[in-house]
């Protein structure tokens, strides 16, 4: 998809988006709106250019598509965001950019290493940071992976198959 095709329907979203809400159809604010086109752009460009193999857009798409993530689960839901909590984000955000480059893209292993550990700290300082314990993490996790872990499984199955 080309980036004039994907403004188009970016902005298309927008318009139909903001015409619905003020008509009361639907009851969408302007941070849903914001947060639902980064994702739409982000899934854009990792696809797009992972087909391509252009690294700094897989890699910029990721973290778009994070960060409209972000805004929709901080509109969402009530977050205490404290500059430690800001740090272990941008740490999470950056790891998770390099995981889904190393994935989609034919990388060196350095950026699935650099990931690992991004994604560590990131974890360690938001659990440092917070109220949480490790035990009230793994408490909350678990079910979360309990009802997910097929899908946990046939990913993995999709990074084996696209890595051969």
């Amino acid at each position: 998809m080309k980036l004039n095709h994907l403004a188009i329907l970016v902005i298309l979203f927008i318009i139909v988006s903001f015409l619905l809400s003020t008509f009361k159809i639907i009851s969408i604010t302007f941070t849903d709106i914001l947060s639902y086109s980064l994702i739409i752009i982000g899934i854009a460009l990792v696809y797009g250019e992972s087909i391509r193999q252009n690294r700094l857009s897989v890699f910029l798409g990721s973290i778009i598509f994070l960060v409209g993530v972000y805004f929709l689960v901080s509109e969402n839901f009530e977050l205490t965001n404290s500059v430690g909590m800001s740090i272990s984000i941008i740490l999470i955000l950056a790891g998770s950019g390099l995981l889904v480059l190393h994935i989609s893209t034919s990388t060196n292993r350095i950026f699935l290493i650099i990931s690992i550990i991004l994604l560590t700290a990131g974890l360690t300082l938001l659990l440092m940071n917070s109220h949480w314990s490790m035990g009230s993490f793994i408490q909350s996790f678990l079910p979360v992976l309990n009802f997910l872990w097929p899908a946990l499984i046939i990913l993995m199955l999709i990074v084996l198959f696209l890595k051969t």
